[in-house]
């Protein structure tokens, strides 16, 4: 498997590293692991029908797992819905190491959606109950991914420690199958991959190589691809750039000999960075075109972002401007999509989260109903005094719990409205702060312009590189990241605001959100960069758009209620 080193971008174009650093989570669930293939559609479908057409609870069981394990790299979110029913089957008919499964299932699920403290509690979880049962198979599943979770973390010594341990249990599952002996090459790999990247170059090359051997044993190409890509990495950290260049290009040859685009893209991608390290940026161009043509057809959109925004540096190294551009809003648009591709996902899961409590609750109320009922039709009709007693204690119960929850939700309103009142102040005072640090950035840098035009030719890159970063650090899309964080806390706003007032415009509206915020006009001044006195005048003119000519009513005091009006207006009536 290919590693995207930001270390490598960092040497070549300074500037790049700080803003592909935004790529690396997105890029990490590819890191550490094999590398994601389609998954069989028939496979799949396979499963599916024969688990829509079980009756048995312990084959539906079987069937959800196995779908987890097809799934968890193409579709997590999938995979984690199965691995929520599978808890509940392995519950209900109190199977421990099939639960046991379930909760590998979902923090592998969890692992790949980015859900690293809930992944992690599962890990140990399912490590406990493995190690309790002598399960090796599962302990070398968990250990492994284990190893990820750490990696991605950073934490180079515990990855090793649980890649160690997943070797450790690899060994006592004899005979081992094809696919745990896959498994090994992976494990082997990721061992060679932190030890170059902790600079024990040694070792790697050891772990590498014996990765590389049992690949072969196995003739899996795109196995043997991946460890040869790594190889690459290794030999170029090296300073060895033609043992390198001979990697990477054995392991193009075997991806295009199996047509595999995906393993491609990934190719095109390493030979593109290792000819940036060798100033080759012709050849460089070439592949990273190549890089990005097959992740557009494969929908492989991390390495889009990474080949793209590589190929704007090299234009802007080279002054091909119309074609820096060019890629620059092929990244752009391409990491939008990633990242709306990612809150959709964390959205799917909460919602699954959310289901998964509220059937389990259920379950649980059906069962507590049922136990219920069965110790009612034991009871003789001589203790229909008591039953009439408990009724009244059941009655006087619900009654209190109402009260609690009544007082409850007063407590929990309060506490939300105090959190809305320190978000509001928290908002006011980031954007303020950003907003003079825009000011400060752009004043220094119109003084590093003027001496950069007084001072020698030798001292000029220098300046020129102090500006360059101090640009990179601009917020030039404050109003807008300013109405997307006003958005997350106060959600009904602007939409219970054009509802009373649709003859707002923009302008207006955002003053009202400031005002919201209990922000003076001198602050909004600051912000917006228009004058006070500018400021003064659109809150008259915005007073009487909102009928407060006539009013002694401030703003902001009625503005802060708008959205509170409109919720509690839609708030459906409890009983």
């Amino acid at each position: 498997m290919l590693i995207y080193r930001l270390s490598h971008l960092s040497f070549f174009f300074p500037k790049a590293a700080c803003r592909l650093s935004v790529f690396l989570i997105l890029v990490l669930t590819l890191l550490f692991q094999q590398t994601v293939k389609a998954q069989s559609n028939s496979t799949v479908d396979s499963l599916t029908k024969q688990l829509n057409k079980s009756t048995s609870v312990e084959e539906k069981l079987r069937l959800q797992l196995l779908l987890c394990e097809q799934l968890y790299k193409t579709n997590s979110t999938l995979a984690l819905k199965y691995a929520y029913e599978s808890e509940q089957l392995a519950t209900e008919i109190n199977s421990d190491s099939l639960l046991n499964q379930a909760y590998l299932q979902q923090a592998t699920a969890h692992l790949y959606l980015g859900n690293h403290p809930t992944a992690l509690n599962l890990f140990l979880k399912s490590i406990t109950g493995a190690r309790k049962m002598d399960d090796s198979k599962a302990l070398f599943s968990a250990y492994e991914n284990l190893a990820i979770l750490y990696y991605y973390q950073k934490d180079h010594n515990n990855a090793l420690k649980y890649l160690f341990e997943a070797l450790n249990q690899y060994n006592r599952t004899k005979p081992a199958s094809s696919y745990q002996n896959e498994r090994r090459v992976y494990v082997l790999n990721n061992i060679g991959m932190v030890y170059n990247e902790t600079g024990r170059f040694n070792e790697s090359a050891k772990y590498f190589n014996e990765a590389l051997t049992l690949a072969r044993k196995l003739n899996n190409n795109e196995l043997i691809a991946n460890v040869l890509s790594n190889q690459g990495n290794l030999f170029n950290n090296q300073g060895m750039k033609d043992s390198a260049l001979k990697q990477y290009t054995h392991a193009l040859e075997l991806r295009i000999k199996d047509q595999n685009k995906f393993g491609l893209s990934q190719s095109y991608l390493s030979l593109g960075q290792f000819y940036i390290s060798t100033k080759n940026y012709k050849k460089a161009e070439l592949n990273l075109k190549e890089a990005v043509a097959l992740g557009k057809e494969v929908k492989y959109w991390q390495n889009v972002s990474i080949a793209s925004s590589l190929l704007f540096h090299i234009y802007e190294q080279i002054g091909d401007y119309k074609n820096a551009l060019a890629t620059l809003e092929l990244n752009k648009s391409t990491s939008d999509s990633l990242y709306n591709e990612q809150n959709t996902r964390k959205i799917a899961q909460l919602e699954m989260q959310h289901e998964f409590d509220h059937k389990h609750a259920e379950i649980m109320s059906k069962q507590r109903v049922k136990n219920l009922y069965y110790g009612l039709a034991g009871i003789s009709l001589a203790l229909s005094i008591i039953i009439l007693a408990l009724f009244y204690y059941l009655q006087r119960t619900k009654t209190q719990r109402l009260q609690f929850e009544k007082a409850s939700l007063e407590h929990e309103k309060q506490k939300l409205e105090s959190d809305i009142i320190y978000k509001d102040k928290e908002l006011g005072n980031n954007i303020l702060h950003l907003s003079n640090k825009n000011e400060l950035i752009e004043t220094i840098s119109g003084k590093l312009i003027d001496i950069k035009q007084n001072i020698e030719e030798t001292a000029k890159p220098a300046v020129q590189k102090i500006l360059s970063e101090l640009q990179s650090n601009l917020q030039p899309d404050l109003m807008q990241d300013f109405e997307l964080r006003f958005k997350q806390v106060h959600v009904e706003f602007y939409s219970a605001l054009n509802k009373r007032f649709p003859d707002l415009t923009p302008s207006e509206q955002r003053l009202c959100a400031f005002l919201k915020l209990n922000m003076t006009s001198k602050e909004i001044s600051t912000i917006t960069h228009q004058n006070v006195k500018s400021i003064e005048t659109a809150r008259t003119r915005l007073r009487k758009k909102l009928n407060l000519t006539d009013s002694d009513q401030s703003l902001t005091d009625f503005l802060s209620q708008i959205d509170t009006h409109s919720a509690e207006s839609e708030m459906p009536n409890r009983k």
